[in-house]
């Protein structure tokens, strides 16, 4: 059968949008409107967050309370490593510092699986993943990350982010700023990963360098990043060059920084 270029191109473009709308999303918790399943731009241009309206309710999280991360899509590119992070910037920046609350290492956002799932955009039957929120972290109002470096596929950066309202008493500055620094490879962000010199290799699970102390490992064989990727490469320091920091709950007794430019509640050293 004969086709003329023109209905080629249209049939092409049909295509790629449904591949395009198959790919992942955060559906719990309930992310910023706006969101779109792909990837993030490799110039880092939609870096943090695909650049959404950071508007809508947030749901509601308890200091030291369990939470559910759920996602809707069929193409999982055979899994890979996610992490669960959090800025109480409003509304976060490129600058912004986003600190690990858990670490997924391999089969995320999907277990057990080698390539993609049958296509469908709207699949929300993928088994959800369950992190905890940081009993001494401060209470307030934040944006919650979920980010996932693909196994299989293209060398790519996910990034979807909700509005979440951390609730409780006490909690400090000391225990957010020992959490390990967000890890970002594949895209260019100045402060994460300049110039988009650290990648991860295709076909592994990327191990993060600096995880975390909430750590769920999923895959096999996981490896570290390629390329430059700053201090965290060395082993054991955080993403972005930072010096690498004590697990999470070991909150340090010196006085922090106030946070600014960020909504918090008081809260008790």
């Amino acid at each position: 059968m004969y086709f003329s270029k023109s209905t080629v191109s249209v049939l092409a473009a049909g295509s790629f949008a449904s591949i395009a709308q198959a790919h992942m999303l955060l559906r719990t918790p309930t992310p910023y409107p706006g969101h779109q399943s792909g990837p993030l731009d490799p110039s880092g241009s939609n870096f943090p967050c695909q650049n959404v309206a950071f508007t809508g309710a947030a749901t509601e999280m308890p200091q030291g309370s369990t939470q559910q991360l759920a996602f809707t899509g069929s193409a999982v590119h055979g899994g890979g490593s996610c992490q669960v992070s959090i800025t109480y910037d409003n509304p976060p920046t490129a600058n912004s510092e986003w600190k690990v609350i858990h670490s997924i290492i391999g089969g995320c956002p999907a277990r057990n699986t080698a390539g993609n799932l049958p296509e469908n955009p709207n699949n929300t039957d993928l088994e959800p993943y369950n992190f905890s929120i940081p009993a001494d972290i401060p209470a307030g109002e934040a944006t919650l990350a979920w980010t996932w470096l693909n196994k299989v596929g293209n060398r790519e950066f996910y990034m979807n982010c909700a509005p979440v309202s951390i609730t409780g008493s006490g909690g400090s500055e000391a225990s957010l700023a020992a959490l390990p620094d967000l890890f970002v490879a594949n895209i260019a962000t100045p402060k994460f990963n300049p110039g988009n010199q650290c990648t991860t290799p295709e076909g592994i699970d990327v191990a993060f360098p600096n995880p975390g102390s909430s750590v769920e490992t999923l895959g096999t064989s996981p490896a570290p990043p390629a390329g430059n990727c700053g201090a965290a490469a060395a082993g054991g320091a955080a993403a972005g060059g930072a010096a690498a920091t004590p697990a999470a709950g070991a909150a340090g007794a010196a006085a922090t920084p106030a946070i600014r430019g960020r909504r918090v509640a008081s809260f008790k050293a």
